[in-house]
């Protein structure tokens, strides 16, 4: 049942809809970036410990974190063409 309530409700948005939705997340996505407090960031972490897992990044470590960036992305244009 949910399926055609989503159907139905790609049917009535418009691409410009569309657009000003995902625009309007973005601009909320910085604007709470901005407000909250990230300074216990650099906390977390001593320099050592930063130092000791830099030097033992690897390119496989990397190969999983773009991977991870790339499915990530192509769930967003998936849900994005379903509206389209």
């Amino acid at each position: 049942m949910e399926y055609f309530s989503i159907t139905s409700f790609t049917k009535e948005i418009s691409r410009i809809n569309l657009i000003g939705i995902l625009l309007g997340h973005f601009v909320f996505a910085v604007a709470l970036t901005q407000l909250l407090d990230w300074s216990w960031l650099k906390n977390l972490m001593s320099e050592e410990d930063k130092k000791k897992m830099l030097r033992s990044y690897t390119w496989k470590d990397m190969l999983v974190d773009g991977s991870i960036i790339a499915v990530a992305v192509g769930i967003i244009f998936l849900i994005v063409s379903i509206f389209l």
